[in-house]
């Protein structure tokens, strides 16, 4: 009976029906909200979280094919996003530990005062290296955010210590094209 229903639920919201949306939504909220605060620890955070996939269920769901109950992939779209948005977070605190390390922040502080709003210069720099290749962008990050050295790098990814330095210049060069329109040499 229960997959009986869960069909005809999915049925009517791969039509459009807002009726079985809004029943998903009820039944899922809550638990799913609870579910991604365990990730999270910010309910308010979790809260949007959950609204984000329910917006985008309502957007796409047309478009979904469901392999799995409707519950198990709202459970699994929840913790998806909860894990990017952790993900997200480490990248930015890592990011905000090396400019005070490195004593950079007037240079920031300069950069936003000319005109570039804080949230938007961290998203520039955060696409810019989500650009890069992908084993470029991990050595670029364990070298300039991990704080590791090229022979500790090369260790842990078993490679040599000149693929490590090469790799570094090509990430620092691509970043320089990518942020030429931000006066600061952030990375250097």
């Amino acid at each position: 009976m229960i997959t009986k229903n869960n069909d005809i639920l999915i049925t009517k919201l791969t039509q459009g029906d807002a009726r079985a949306f809004e029943v998903l939504f009820k039944l899922h909220y809550t638990r799913l909200t609870l579910f991604s605060n365990r990730f999270i620890n910010d309910l308010s955070v979790a809260e949007e979280i959950v609204a984000d996939v329910f917006a985008l269920l309502w957007e796409k769901g047309h478009e979904l094919t469901f392999s799995t109950s409707v519950s198990s992939y709202l459970f699994k779209m929840v913790q998806n996003r909860s894990l990017n948005y952790l993900k997200h977070q480490k990248i930015e605190n890592l990011y905000v530990s090396y400019l005070e390390k490195n004593n950079l922040f007037d240079e920031v502080r300069s950069a936003v005062e000319d005109g570039y709003e804080e949230k938007e210069l961290a998203r520039q720099i955060n696409d810019a290296i989500n650009t890069l290749p992908e084993k470029c962008r991990e050595i670029f990050m364990l070298s300039r955010f991990s704080d590791m050295k090229y022979k500790e790098i090369a260790g842990q990814l078993n490679i040599s210590p000149k693929t490590v330095e090469r790799q570094v210049s090509i990430a620092l060069e691509k970043l320089r094209k990518t942020l030429k329109h931000v006066t600061y040499m952030l990375f250097l």
